[in-house]
């Protein structure tokens, strides 16, 4: 990666990372207030629909758009480009709207499908908070587009803000709204809290104000119009197979959790804070990493530059490993200190926290592995080989539909996350074989060279950290974890440091004694 990528992967990762303690705040806050009783279950199954819609749209709206406003700009020029992007904004912005009242009217029926082991009172409750949320999803996807926009000109501090304005805001209202429906308290949340992410992107679009001023987006002959029309043409074209495949993607998402309304009071709500908290191997590795190095790989793809994405791809997933190793192996060791310190309050008890515990371990190794599959999927985007994501993702959801039928008979809840684990590792080495037919051995290799000393220094930091968090067993969660995790992350870096240290002295040590050494 050159180094504004880097620069770019530093900037996602801080805002991710805030976005991710934010998450974790709103995560507690919601243990706090419903812990894993039923109202925690009604609130994730009434949210599924808009969850599911809003993360489709930061999967889909990116990967479709970038490619085509980056070779607007090569070919035609800003104005030509920007107009492109005022007339997507308002073909997606009437979509959603469509999509939006759809799914507040048919509400009953699919609801019925997701939830099928609540009471009458309990659907009834789901139905009127899945309704109320339902704007969200405009609001969020006219902002993911914005951001889209912004990226490409390498400015992402709006796409790392907007998880972080969305949480704080959604936690405000948990906390400051009155106590009479809770469940109507987070309906409100998600919908204050969408509000919020997209008006902070307004601000970074001020740069851009004069090229807004000076297209006419009203025109209507001549070759203007005839790009527009091309340029829709093709966004749909990128845009429907990738919906596609999202939608086979993640017809697991729903799988998943109408299977758990049948496995007991709080299921869903176990499964969901696990997830929760295992997102952060994701977050601060695969999606920082591939969401900065995404225009250049969509460039160098549309360019024909191969040499110069088996290095992008390589580097990224370089990256990945480095962070994404040592926190997974950190955060199923540190599990339970975890668990207690950001959720054991409230309505979250004792009981709950080792429920949730003991599914973090398999998700957490999930998450990791779809980690490393972001950078793969950003370079089968930028190739615009929309229907391999089709593909790919029917087979990683046939695995894990077959699997959790066979995993709940033997493990219940918990075999759902297994499930996981076993879909989303055969997605990442089905995705890694595709892509080095095309660019060929050389980035594996030159990659598993820097591997070999992640591992190692992950395994040292690892040991370390179940050292320590043995013997202070008796001592608070806080103290464990704190003394644990940060000895944990000392050892890391002491290695890495130590051996890209010992790699100058060992290089100059060569240059010496070659023929032509001085």
């Amino acid at each position: 990666m050159q180094r504004e990528d880097y620069l770019a992967t530093l900037i996602l990762i801080a805002g991710l990372l805030a976005a991710t303690l934010s998450g974790y705040l709103r995560e507690a806050t919601l243990a706090h207030q419903l812990g894993t009783g039923r109202e925690a279950d009604i609130y994730l199954i009434a949210f599924s629909v808009p969850e599911f819609v809003i993360i489709a749209l930061a999967i889909i709206l990116p990967p479709a758009f970038i490619p085509l406003f980056t070779g607007y700009r090569r070919e035609y020029g800003e104005e030509e480009a920007w107009r492109l992007g005022v007339r997507v904004f308002g073909s997606v912005s009437v979509l959603l709207i469509l999509v939006a009242a759809l799914a507040i009217i048919s509400a009953p029926i699919y609801l019925r499908w997701l939830a099928p082991g609540f009471n009458l009172d309990e659907f009834s409750q789901t139905v009127r908070a899945s309704r109320f949320m339902m704007p969200a999803i405009i609001l969020m996807g006219c902002g993911i587009l914005i951001g889209a926009v912004l990226q490409v000109y390498r400015r992402f501090e709006s796409t790392a803000l907007t998880n972080l304005v969305y949480n704080l805001a959604f936690v405000a209202v948990l906390l400051a709204a009155p106590i009479v429906w809770l469940v109507g308290n987070t309906a409100l949340g998600v919908i204050l809290g969408a509000s919020a992410a997209f008006l902070i992107q307004i601000p970074f679009l001020w740069k851009h104000r004069l090229v807004l001023r000076r297209i006419n987006i009203f025109r209507q002959a001549g070759r203007i119009n005839q790009l527009a029309s091309k340029g829709i043409s093709e966004f749909s074209r990128l845009a429907g197979p990738l919906t596609i495949g999202y939608a086979v993607h993640h017809t697991i998402w729903f799988v998943d959790r109408a299977m758990a309304t049948t496995l007991g009071v709080g299921s869903v709500a176990t499964l969901n804070y696990a997830y929760r908290l295992s997102l952060v191997v994701g977050q601060l590795s695969g999606l920082a990493v591939s969401t900065a190095v995404f225009p250049r790989i969509a460039e160098q793809a549309d360019s024909g530059d191969d040499e110069g994405l088996q290095s992008s791809l390589s580097d990224s997933l370089r990256f990945v490993w480095m962070i994404g190793l040592p926190a997974t192996c950190a955060i199923i060791l540190l599990r339970k200190p975890i668990v207690q310190v950001l959720y054991q309050h409230g309505a979250f008890g004792q009981a709950s926290a080792n429920a949730v515990s003991e599914v973090v371990a398999w998700y957490a190794l999930a998450v990791f592995a779809d980690a490393m599959c972001q950078p793969f999927w950003r370079v089968i985007y930028a190739w615009r080989r929309v229907w391999t994501v089709s593909g790919v993702n029917g087979l990683q959801t046939t695995v894990r539909i077959f699997m959790n039928i066979v995993l709940i008979r033997y493990f219940g809840y918990l075999g759902i996350a297994i499930s996981a684990l076993v879909g989303l590792t055969v997605q990442v080495l089905f995705l890694g074989w595709l892509i080095q037919r095309r660019l060929g051995m050389h980035f594996v290799n030159q990659w598993w060279q820097d591997a070999r000393l992640v591992i190692l220094a992950t395994f040292l930091a690892s040991f370390m950290i179940a050292v320590l968090a043995r013997q202070l067993l008796a001592s608070p969660a806080i103290v464990a974890l704190v003394v644990s995790g940060v000895s944990g992350v000392v050892m890391y870096f002491l290695v890495i440091g130590f051996s890209k240290y010992w790699r100058r002295i060992h290089s100059g040590i060569k240059a010496l004694k070659s023929p032509n050494g001085k």
